[in-house]
């Protein structure tokens, strides 16, 4: 496992050199935001402890007892609902949330239930040849597309598996069936798409920033030679959607027609920045003002949901436990134990510690849980000691 680990912090590194030097010698979106002075990775990555803190079993606990199917399917929330909307919500099973999961196995090496992760998700979410984004346990199908964010983080962690164990039949039937679908259906002339069905990609106007997993498309391009220009054009879009020294998180939305970024009402979602954060350290890059920032918040335990794009302020105080579980990993990832230290002592003050409340060793309020709070804040904790 260290040698591994090893090799791929080697791999990232030059992955990050490789980048830095298009993004100098590449022509740029024609945006006015204002480009970030990226650095690249210099620490080795922080290894998952083995073994696992009380907090991460508490969580893992948690998730398995109660906000999981007797079939394996992780709920999208702790409280059922039989109302089915526009929005995920009671019982539904995510392919987000089987992607979360299955990294968790990957990263902490729990190879049955990888192999059980991954029998899932071919069983109840592979229909017609994608993997559909949304689903109700033995019900009717409730949508007919993938979403593209959940393909990548599942196709990257099936590529990174293979350094650790062969795939099982579900593992390798799905990574084939995604490498296909991606590479013909998850890009419109070189932009990622937000989704796509059995038959077409969707005909987006906007890239998703967040949906970018630079990692990912490399190792798609790696296999698929005419994926390389869109690992180019992913990355310009990816890069160039840093905001400003003021508040110095990432843009939205990329709208390739007018070449140019977006955000909702003006509104930071912390959550997509920190997205975005996480898939640019992933290849080993970084901006030294976004990190700072980060540092800084999570040190104070000041880390908010939304923030004004152009003040740079804060719109709520409302914390997050997929916020600071995301800001771990993003310290984790960059080797910086300051940030995913102080990252877990925040996220650890959400945790539900109350051995008589149904949600012990979870995080949630109101009498409910979220399967992204929970499964982000897992593989933050997996760096816990």
């Amino acid at each position: 496992m260290a040698k591994t680990l090893k090799r791929s912090f080697i791999f990232v590194v030059l992955t990050g050199l490789i980048v830095l030097l298009w993004v100098n010698l590449l022509p740029h979106t024609e945006d006015t935001t204002k480009m970030a002075d990226y650095t690249t990775q210099a620490s080795e990555a922080l290894i998952p402890v083995d073994p696992l803190s009380r907090e991460a079993l508490d969580c893992q606990a948690f998730i398995s007892n109660h906000l999981t199917s007797p079939y394996g399917g992780i709920y999208t929330n702790y409280q059922s609902t039989a109302q089915t909307g526009d929005l995920s919500s009671g019982h539904e099973v995510l392919s987000e949330s089987m992607g979360l999961l299955l990294e968790y196995a990957r990263l902490t090496g729990d190879q049955k239930l990888f192999n059980d992760t991954a029998n899932y998700i071919k069983n109840y979410l592979m229909v017609d040849d994608i993997l559909l984004w949304r689903i109700v346990e033995n019900s009717d199908p409730i949508t007919d597309v993938s979403a593209t964010i959940d393909d990548l983080r599942i196709y990257q962690t099936l590529a990174l598996a293979k350094n650790q164990w062969p795939h099982n039949d579900a593992a390798a039937e799905v990574f084939k069936t995604l490498e296909t679908q991606l590479t013909s259906k998850g890009f419109q002339s070189g932009y990622l798409v937000n989704y796509y069905s059995s038959t077409s990609p969707t005909q987006d106007k906007t890239v998703e920033v967040a949906y970018i997993n630079l990692s990912a498309i490399q190792t798609l391009a790696a296999t698929k030679p005419e994926m390389a220009a869109a690992v180019t054009t992913n990355q310009q879009i990816l890069l160039g959607s840093f905001i400003s020294k003021t508040l110095p998180l990432y843009h939205k939305s990329y709208e390739p027609s007018k070449k140019t970024y977006s955000d909702a009402n003006g509104r930071i979602n912390i959550l997509d920045s920190l997205m975005v954060m996480l898939n640019l350290a992933q290849v080993g890059i970084y901006s030294p003002e976004s990190i700072n920032w980060l540092e800084e918040r999570t040190a104070s335990g000041t880390l908010y949901s939304f923030y004004d794009s152009q003040t740079g302020a804060a719109l709520d105080t409302q914390e997050s436990s997929a916020a600071y579980g995301l800001a771990a990993q993003i310290g984790a990832t960059l080797g910086n134990e300051f940030l995913t230290g102080n990252a877990l002592t925040q996220l650890k003050k959400h945790q539900n510690s109350d051995p008589l409340s149904p949600l012990f060793g979870g995080f949630g309020y109101n009498n409910n849980a979220y399967s992204y709070d929970n499964l982000q804040a897992l593989l933050g904790l997996v760096y816990h000691k």
